[in-house]
């Protein structure tokens, strides 16, 4: 998959053609608009990692973190605080909402109540997870809090996403091309772009090689009597 570098390297092709960068989801949207998204799926350290390149590169994007998945706890000191510093640069951060992880929809005004109160951020953009019903119904919006697969952002403007680790630079080269009157909506996820390797599985097995050694430490320091 892709390296930083080559990040890096994206983000000056999109300036290079006067993309303008936005986190204002709710403000009108110009045929320059880009809203860059991040749906953190995997590792918060690999969020950080793209929040640190793009404030270096001049530029902010939205991070969407997830509560109810197996793969990270959100709650953790750690994480809370990898969160917070990337808030603090400037990044617009939000919720990425799994809708399949509840029987009633309605767990997500808890899950926004306490994302509020914790990282002291208005929730007034939501990104789900397994959109399923959103993708066929794509103006349902979660209580009133607008959503990233209602029409204005996955109809009316050009979306490329990078899932699976697929290529997105063939998709924005024809996209900066014959874009005619759409704003991008670019998603990435961060965890295809901090190490080069031959295929997305590569990259996978890498990140948990890295978490597995993670959570050894972690129960080192937290119980004297683990033996690895």
């Amino acid at each position: 998959m892709n390296s930083l570098k080559e990040y890096e390297n994206l983000i000056n092709y999109l300036l290079s053609h006067d993309m303008k960068f936005s986190t204002k989801w709710n403000k009108k949207i110009s045929c320059s608009t880009l809203l860059l998204r991040h749906d953190i799926d995997f590792s918060l350290s690999h969020a950080y990692k793209l929040a640190k390149k793009e404030l270096d590169l001049g530029v902010f994007s939205t991070y969407f973190f997830m509560f109810s998945t197996n793969m990270y706890n959100l709650l953790s000191y750690k994480n809370r605080e990898i969160v917070k510093r990337i808030k603090s640069m400037g990044h617009k951060i939000s919720l990425h909402f799994d809708p399949v992880a509840y029987s009633e929809i309605k767990s997500f005004k808890k899950e926004k109540a306490i994302f509020e109160k914790i990282f002291d951020q208005k929730v007034d953009i939501v990104s789900i997870h397994r959109p399923g019903k959103f993708l066929k119904k794509n103006n349902i919006k979660l209580f009133g809090i607008s959503q990233t697969y209602q029409d204005k952002y996955f109809k009316e403007m050009t979306y490329i996403s990078d899932s699976g680790g697929r290529d997105v630079m063939p998709l924005i080269k024809n996209y900066l091309e014959f874009k005619s009157n759409k704003g991008l909506h670019l998603l990435i996820h961060p965890i295809w772009w901090c190490k080069k390797s031959s295929s997305p599985t590569e990259t996978l097995n890498d990140w948990k090689k890295e978490h597995i050694a993670y959570i050894e430490n972690e129960i080192r320091v937290n119980c004297k009597t683990y033996l690895d």
